[in-house]
């Protein structure tokens, strides 16, 4: 099987980008967005406010607020990437 090239995968990069930016411009996206920044500030509450003698609840916290960091981040450095694969394939057609 023949492995990809560098544009294609390039290619697919910028289309998976773009693909992910419009669905961050949609109401579902909005309110996906929406609600890992809520979930992101109930767990710095949690976090703010649990037992600090509390393990288990230390970790809780700290799991709600790295996935909802993660989801986010996730989305972000995917329109990144598909920017930059946008912007080198760009360049090479100059």
């Amino acid at each position: 099987m023949n492995e990809p090239s560098e544009s294609e995968i390039l290619l697919d990069v910028a289309v998976l980008g773009e693909q992910v930016d419009q669905f961050l411009k949609s109401d579902i996206g909005k309110y996906l967005i929406d609600q890992a920044e809520s979930e992101y500030e109930a767990g710095i509450e949690s976090l703010k406010n649990c037992d600090p003698y509390d393990p288990q609840a230390i970790n809780a916290a700290l799991t709600v607020v790295k996935r909802a960091e993660s989801i986010k981040s996730w989305l972000i450095q995917a329109v990144s990437a598909g920017l930059k694969a946008r912007m080198i394939l760009e360049d090479r057609e100059e």
